[in-house]
C-alpha cells in the first residue's frame, strides 16, 4: 500500500510541474481564464503588456495578434496569481464539495497505479479494487482526504510540525485499515512483520518517517493548487452531482463491508439471519470475492500474527 502511496503523491507531483510550466507559458502570452481573471479584479493592469512583443499567428483562416510578455512582467503575473490562490484558500476551506473530488481521484489514480505497479514489477494483471461496485480504491481516497482535513489548518505551521503529525496520520490510517480488514472483514492484504522496525503488524517506523515526507510534500506543493483548481461550485447541478457520487459511494463502501462480513461468518459456518444477509451471500459469495478482490487473502491459516 505504501508504495502506492508514493507513486500517487509523485504523480501528484508531476502534475504540478506540468501545471506550473502550463502557467509561466499562459503568463509569456497573456493569456488563460485565470489571466483574464485578474485582469478583470484589478490584480494586474494593461501595463502588463509594456515592452511585449506582438506576433500575429493563423489558425482556422483566422489573424490574430500574440503577445510574448516580458519576462520581468512574467514575474508580475506570476506573484498575482499566487496571491489570487492564497486568498481563495483563506477565504475558502475545504468543504464538502472538495472532498469527495479529492477521494474519486486519488481513489482511482490509486487504483490504475496500484494495477500498473503490479504488472510492471511482477508481470501480473489482477483486479486491484477496493469496492464492489466501480473502479475505486478507497483506502487512497481515504488518505488523501484525511491528509487534506488534518493538515488544512496547518498549512502555515513549521515543516517539523507538518512532519510529524503525517507521520502520525500514516501510521494511524495503516494501522485502522490493516486492523478493521483482519477484524471486521476477517482478510489481510499487507503485513510489515518481516522488517526488524516494526511497530505492529501494519505499521514500521521507516514507513513512518515517509508519511512524514509525503505529508509535507501533500502540504505545501500540491494541496494549495489541487483546492484552488477544484474551486467552488459555481451550479446547482454540480452540487447534485457531488452529492450523487456521495450517497453511491457511502452505499458502495456499506456493501463491500457486508461482503467480507459474510465472507468471514460463511467461514465459521454461520448462516444468514435475514433477508439482506441471504442477499449478500446470493449475489457477493465467495466466487464473486476471489474474481473481484484478487489482492486481497481470505485463508486464515496463511494469515500473518503477530504471535
Amino acid at each position: 500500500m505504501f508504495r502506492i502511496v508514493v507513486l500517487i503523491v509523485a504523480l501528484f507531483l508531476i502534475a504540478r510541474g506540468i501545471s506550473y510550466l502550463i502557467q509561466r507559458y499562459l503568463a509569456a502570452r497573456g493569456a488563460g481564464r485565470t489571466f483574464k481573471r485578474m485582469l478583470r479584479q484589478g490584480r494586474i493592469d494593461a501595463g502588463v503588456y509594456d515592452d511585449a512583443i506582438w506576433t500575429e499567428s493563423s489558425a482556422f483562416g483566422r489573424t490574430k495578434l500574440r503577445p510574448k510578455i516580458s519576462s520581468a512582467q512574467q514575474r508580475v503575473i506570476y506573484e498575482a496569481r499566487r496571491a489570487l490562490r492564497e486568498d481563495f484558500l483563506n477565504d475558502h476551506a475545504p468543504g464538502f464539495y472538495q472532498y469527495i473530488i479529492i477521494f474519486l481521484v486519488a481513489s482511482v489514480l490509486g487504483l490504475i497505479l496500484e494495477t500498473v505497479y503490479m504488472y510492471a514489477l511482477y508481470g501480473v494483471v489482477e483486479s486491484r479494487v477496493g469496492l464492489v461496485w466501480g473502479p475505486f480504491s478507497p483506502l487512497y481516497g481515504f488518505g488523501a482526504v484525511l491528509l487534506t482535513a488534518v493538515l488544512w489548518p496547518l498549512r502555515n505551521q513549521p515543516i517539523w510540525i507538518i512532519f510529524v503529525i503525517s507521520a502520525g496520520i500514516g501510521g494511524i490510517l495503516e494501522q485502522i485499515a490493516g486492523w478493521g480488514m483482519e477484524t471486521v472483514m476477517h482478510a489481510w492484504s499487507w503485513s510489515y512483520l518481516h522488517f526488524p522496525d516494526h511497530i505492529t503488524q501494519w505499521v514500521a517506523w521507516r514507513f513512518l518517517i515517509m508519511w512524514g515526507v509525503l505529508g509535507l510534500a501533500w502540504c505545501k506543493l500540491i494541496m494549495p493548487e489541487m483546492l484552488f483548481r477544484i474551486g467552488e461550485p459555481t451550479t446547482r447541478r454540480q452540487a447534485v452531482v457531488a452529492g450523487l457520487l456521495t450517497a453511491f459511494i457511502a452505499l458502495d463502501v456499506c456493501i463491500t463491508v457486508m461482503c467480507f462480513y459474510r465472507a468471514g461468518k460463511r467461514q465459521e459456518g454461520i448462516p444468514p439471519q435475514n433477508v439482506f444477509e441471504e442477499y449478500i451471500d446470493r449475489h457477493f459469495g465467495d466466487d464473486f470475492i476471489s474474481d473481484t478482490f484478487e489482492n486481497i487473502n481470505l485463508d486464515r491459516d496463511k494469515r500473518p500474527r503477530t504471535q
